[in-house]
């Protein structure tokens, strides 16, 4: 029962400080409020501001894949056990690789014949235990040939 009377008491002091504080008792400022102001159609301006221009935004390469300019080759002229691409330009070859973390690659010329071009590509993968970030990284390995590839089939 002496609970009961605690929590009424409390609950009383609560109400009274609620709705005094809404009221604006004491010490609350004086009803300031200004009429709204009506804007009639006259009012308001015939023709809007003109804009800037707007810049077109510069034109840029794709941050993945192979570059646009260069020529891939299809499939079909490629031989490889990689997950890689190869375009011809400028009489040479290039290798498109994705590498992660630590990984290095180069790639050689191994043989080049009427037939064929055989490129030695080396992946090194970095140290046991070595700590390496988790990017892939897009690479590009050029090869010099002596003859432009032609119809030549590319052999990884």
């Amino acid at each position: 029962m002496m609970n009961a009377a605690k929590t009424l008491g409390a609950v009383i002091v609560l109400a009274a400080t609620t709705a005094a504080c809404g009221a604006g008792g004491p010490g609350a400022p004086a009803n300031t409020s200004t009429p709204p102001v009506v804007t009639t159609p006259s009012d308001l301006p015939t023709s809007l501001p003109a804009s800037p221009p707007v810049a077109k935004p510069p034109m840029s390469r794709p941050t993945v894949g192979p570059p646009p300019s260069d020529r891939m080759l299809p499939p079909s002229q490629v031989e490889t056990q990689l997950p890689a691409q190869v375009s011809a330009e400028n009489g040479g070859l290039n290798v498109h690789l994705e590498l992660s973390g630590c990984d290095e690659a180069r790639a050689n010329l191994a043989e080049e014949n009427a037939q064929r071009v055989v490129v030695h590509v080396t992946i090194d993968h970095g140290k046991p235990g070595q700590m390496c970030p988790q990017v892939i990284r897009y690479v590009v390995l050029p090869v010099k040939l002596a003859e432009p590839l032609g119809t030549r089939t590319v052999v990884l």
